[in-house]
């Protein structure tokens, strides 16, 4: 694509991205993207053409003066994605119109965790939201672990998943189900939720932590995901932390499974347990997710330092984890912050499960309408 195009390509996807949160008028959109009213005019009669959006009622909000807007939305039916999310114990799967509703969900827990298995449940997955639907799929998007040939579709080498190391996922699903497929990181694809779907809509930059068996970040910056030179940045479960004089990463420490192991001799064997030890003021519980609190909240403010980014979602099984984890990464965070100033760290309101499902079929919307485009 020439420059020109290249601009007209990556406004287009700005304004669609714009509508995905909300419902808008040409002039907001003008206003809010700094456009002038005529891109953002021949960019929606483009996107009107091609039956992606369509004008609705007037906006009368009393409060406004002058003559009331014309508001813009994305037509539902314009087109369908499914969106899956490869998890390391389970695969979950769902299907959304081209204006984000979802359609239908469908999950399954692998019976085995060899290649052919595992792959199995996904195919399994897809083939049972397809088969729920009457309408035609357009496209799909995954959201997988560790690192990625985004571009290519293929999962690189993911740790504590090599199962799928090298595994072409975009051709092999693009050639089975004869759509259009894209993968990108699953904490990626949940910042990507947390953007369209939780409390990240209205922010141009955040950082949204996906703590499970691995903790990733995906880290919004001016509107998009900031993948880095190779496509791994956010990668905080790999940060290095001093255990009993070693150096070890992060997430072997304090990912879902390592804290699960860390405290089974209390009795605690999942998540919701450990929540309720919390919640009932459990004392040893209490310590321990205080220390928890204290490392993510260390590696946080780095983050902080490294990227500017001050407001953070907290995503996964943190949610479990309770006040007393979010209190004391916060308490962390706010005595080792070398510079003073607000900052907001927040649990994700979108709980742990079909988040990256979600956040994937997010990103398919977007890639499918830049699909499109290029080929208009």
């Amino acid at each position: 694509m020439n420059a020109i195009s290249s601009v007209g390509l990556k406004n287009s996807l700005r304004i669609f991205e714009t509508l995905m949160v909300k419902n808008a008028s040409r002039v907001e959109i003008a206003n809010e993207l700094d456009l002038t009213k005529t891109t953002v005019g021949e960019i929606t009669k483009n996107f009107i053409d091609l039956g992606f959006v369509r004008e609705k009622e007037k906006d009368h909000d009393r409060t406004k003066i002058g003559k009331p807007q014309t508001l813009l939305e994305i037509v539902p039916d314009a087109f369908y994605v499914a969106g899956i999310g490869i998890l390391r114990k389970q695969v979950e799967g769902c299907i959304v119109d081209a204006s984000g509703k979802i359609l239908s969900k469908q999950s399954k827990r692998y019976v085995a965790f060899d290649h052919d298995s595992m792959m199995n449940s996904v195919f399994e997955v897809v083939d049972k939201l397809i088969a729920d639907n009457s309408y035609k799929i357009n496209a799909m998007a995954f959201g997988a672990p560790g690192t990625l040939d985004s571009k290519n579709g293929i999962i690189l080498k993911p740790a504590k998943f090599l199962e799928f190391e090298n595994v072409p996922l975009a051709k092999i699903f693009s050639d089975r189900y004869r759509v259009n497929a894209w993968v990108e990181n699953d904490a990626d694809v949940a910042a990507i939720a947390e953007k369209y779907y939780g409390k990240g809509k209205d922010l141009n930059s955040f950082i949204y932590i996906h703590m499970e068996e691995g903790i990733g970040s995906g880290i919004i910056l001016n509107g998009g995901i900031h993948h880095g030179e190779y496509g791994y940045a956010g990668e905080m479960g790999h940060f290095l932390v001093k255990e009993k004089g070693q150096f070890e990463y992060l997430e072997d420490i304090y990912g879902a499974d390592a804290i699960l192991d860390r405290v089974k001799g209390l009795g605690i064997s999942n998540f919701e347990s450990l929540k309720k030890a919390e919640k009932d003021g459990d004392k040893k519980v209490i310590e321990f997710l205080k220390e928890v609190g204290e490392e993510v909240g260390a590696v946080i403010v780095s983050t902080i330092h490294l990227t500017g980014v001050s407001t953070i979602f907290l995503g996964g099984k943190a949610i479990y984890l309770g006040n007393t984890f979010l209190n004391s990464v916060r308490n962390t965070i706010k005595k080792y912050l070398f510079y003073d100033h607000e900052i907001k760290v927040e649990l994700s309101n979108l709980g742990d499960a079909f988040v990256v499902a979600l956040g994937a079929s997010a990103h398919g919307r977007i890639k499918y309408l830049e699909n499109r485009i290029v080929k208009s």
